[in-house]
């Protein structure tokens, strides 16, 4: 072989080497928060949320352009309700996310079934799932999320926020013995709480104080009659039941006797901030202590 050929052969080797790690470079592999080893062939540019804390996420670390629908229940930041929004939550309409033509679908495993991962994927979409409960949870979704975007650094800075954001009030607050009721479910639907291992269970605790139902485990159905004998110091509602939320908890026949209706501690919390697993979650916290601690904004 003549020394021109052996050179063109070694240029066009170059080239092909080059080409293929540019390639590689642009293949996205992340294991979601069920284990799913996902390959991803990127960089993403078309992405589908269904589940408001995922979007909410996806907004926080700049993502936003690449999002070409939503759940029907992603309402924040106020942007994405121009997007298209797909039925969601118990019933996910596949056509609908098909025919957004999305390059990686995030589910939830609260609302989403094996059998709708498979299907989208037998379509060519990838999908990532996401599970957090606990605040180290969203931690680990904000960096997921953020490897699938390629946004790394954004969502480091995202959680290094909220993480300050939780020291600085877990400073101002000193340790108690009062305790927290959270009301995740209104008493015409039947009593819900947060008990150990939630997100709300960390914010009491961050706040110095202690979950009146730490007892249970995740979220659960609890009677009256429990919440009546714990009696607990302060009631926060996250039902979203609006402006009567106080004044319904506070009429409620044979509620009189607990501390925190006497003292007239009810708290009808921004529910969105303080029920999903997002970035506003530093939102939350920073409005309960202001909250138990009688400061007004």
């Amino acid at each position: 072989m003549s020394k021109k050929l052996v050179s063109l052969f070694l240029v066009l080797l170059m080239i092909f080497s080059m080409a293929t790690v540019m390639a590689e470079s642009n293949t996205i592999t992340v294991t979601d928060m069920f284990g799913r080893e996902v390959t991803i062939e990127g960089p993403v540019s078309r992405v589908i949320a269904i589940e408001p804390s995922d979007c909410e996420i996806l907004c926080a670390i700049g993502c936003e352009d690449s999002l070409v629908g939503r759940g029907e229940y992603c309402d924040y930041p106020a942007s994405v309700l121009e997007l298209p929004s797909v039925q969601s939550g118990w019933n996910t309409n596949l056509e609908e996310v098909l025919a957004l033509n999305p390059q990686v679908v995030i589910l939830s495993d609260m609302n989403d079934t094996p059998e709708m991962v498979e299907l989208l994927e037998n379509n060519g979409v990838c999908v990532i799932v996401t599970d957090p409960n606990s605040i180290e949870d969203v931690y680990i979704n904000i960096r997921l999320l953020g490897a699938v975007m390629g946004k790394e650094a954004e969502a480091e800075a995202v959680i290094a926020d909220m993480q300050a954001t939780f020291a600085d009030i877990a400073a101002k607050s000193g340790k108690t013995d009062k305790t927290i009721y959270f009301e995740v479910m209104p008493l015409e639907w039947g009593l819900w709480s947060a008990g150990a291992n939630t997100f709300m269970h960390e914010l009491a605790e961050i706040c110095g104080m202690k979950n009146a139902f730490a007892d249970i485990e995740g979220w659960q159905q609890v009677s009256q009659e429990q919440v009546i004998e714990r009696s607990p110091d302060y009631i926060v509602l996250v039902t979203g039941m609006g402006e009567t939320a106080v004044d319904e908890v506070m009429g409620r026949e044979g509620w009189e006797t607990i501390t925190a209706i006497k003292n007239g501690a009810v708290y009808n919390a921004d529910s969105y901030a303080m029920t999903r697993p997002a970035p506003r979650l530093a939102e939350a916290v920073v409005g309960l202590y202001n909250f138990l601690n009688g400061i007004t904004q």
